[in-house]
């Protein structure tokens, strides 16, 4: 499912991105006579393209999903530091999901062992196995503007 959503957003923004071409003009040989002046646009390489999977950007994976481990198995924490703690390492939407969680639930309290990221469909998308002392937790991680954030976090106890 995680696959047809990240599909289908691709091929929505591939879309999307289409649509805002203009047309070439069919009267003139010149595309850019009725347009206006075009401008270039700097990009940085991070914004241009997305990164290719290397040993670097799996450990940045493995880094992000630690901390966000560590920050996560925390049920002794009041509901507001537990968040505080875990939001840096959240994509916003996945803020909005443990925003509403609570943390009394969660029965890990250490981290036993972080396994390699395994790279998803592309290479700004990872999951991350971490056994707690309670159960396995499985990190979803997305990868924007050179930076890992968790996306989801699923616990296969």
């Amino acid at each position: 499912m995680t696959r047809r959503i990240i599909l289908s957003t691709a091929v929505l923004l591939a879309v999307s991105l289409s649509a805002c071409t203009p047309a070439p003009d069919q009267g003139t040989s010149d595309p850019h006579a009725d347009h206006g002046p075009m401008h270039e646009i700097e990009a940085s390489p991070e914004q241009v393209q997305i990164d290719e999977w290397n040993p670097q950007v799996s450990a940045e994976a493995k880094h992000t999903a630690t901390k966000a481990a560590k920050a996560y198995a925390r049920p002794d924490l009041d509901q507001s530091a537990w968040f505080k703690a875990l939001a840096p390492y959240l994509s916003q939407s996945a803020r909005t999901t443990f925003q509403q969680t609570s943390n009394l639930n969660i029965a890990s309290t250490e981290v036993i062992k972080v396994h390699e990221p395994v790279q998803g469909v592309s290479p700004a998308i990872a999951t991350v196995e971490v056994q707690t002392n309670a159960s396995t937790l499985e990190f979803l991680l997305s990868r924007s503007d050179g930076q890992w954030m968790v996306e989801k976090i699923t616990s296969n106890s």
